[in-house]
């Protein structure tokens, strides 16, 4: 979801008015996604090295974060007509408690829905993600819990934060052409990956629908190169 702040300067707003405007982008992807029966989406909201953005930056994104946590999982029409499932993946240690709270009101009032599962990778990064699992696997190692021998890319993928399906597509918006450490290991695995010069809150149907059509038709590509990929490993 990247371009916000760059969408609200081109505007002559202030930064959070351009989170905000990207919240509504979200609920108007989240509709489309359904209406076309996709039951996984990750959405990249926070990223840990955003830390390092300017403290009234920072606590205006808490504090939409907080609200909008809340506000999904409490009163969204759409996340209670599509029986939405909200999991929050991410380094909880570095969020405020209220902030935790939030996350943790809406996995738990949302837990038992059917339909499609939102990720909210907040805070996030594909570096920390992986070396958390890596910590796992050493956990369950020193806990007999598993044995050394048994450690494998297998046993590392359900360690992660984002364990699976695979991924099969993934779209930066903004015009920027890099992945800013998001989902590292996912995308390795034969992802499509699509980069779409708009920013957020700026991204319509039209634009998603050429990338489900694009890669629809490379499919079958994509599939035979995965059965490659697992050739080799």
């Amino acid at each position: 979801m990247d371009g916000n702040r760059r969408y609200a300067r081109k505007r002559n707003q202030i930064a959070s008015s351009g989170h905000v405007s990207g919240f509504h982008k979200l609920s108007n992807v989240l509709e489309w996604c359904n209406e076309l029966g996709i039951g996984n989406v990750s959405v990249f909201a926070f990223a840990i090295n955003n830390f390092n953005r300017s403290t009234d930056e920072v606590s205006a994104l808490m504090s939409l974060a907080k609200e909008k946590l809340h506000e999904l999982a409490s009163r969204s029409d759409l996340v209670r007509s599509y029986e939405v499932r909200i999991c929050v993946v991410g380094n909880r240690s570095l969020l405020a408690e209220d902030v935790r709270e939030a996350a943790e009101f809406a996995e738990e009032t949302t837990k038992h829905n059917k339909g499609m599962r939102l990720n909210i990778c907040f805070p996030y990064s594909a570096t920390d993600e992986i070396s958390t699992a890596v910590r796992r696997i050493t956990e369950d190692v020193e806990a007999g819990k598993l044995e050394i021998s048994e450690i494998d890319e297998q046993a590392l993928e359900k360690r992660l934060l984002i364990p699976g399906p695979d991924l099969d597509i993934l779209v930066r918006t903004s015009g920027q052409i890099r992945f800013s450490n998001y989902m590292l290991w996912q995308s390795a695995k034969m992802a499509y990956i699509r980069f779409v010069n708009v920013h957020w809150p700026d991204f319509t149907f039209f634009q998603m629908f050429y990338i489900l059509v694009s890669w629809q038709l490379a499919y079958n590509d994509i599939k035979e190169r995965k059965k490659d990929l697992g050739k080799v490993a």
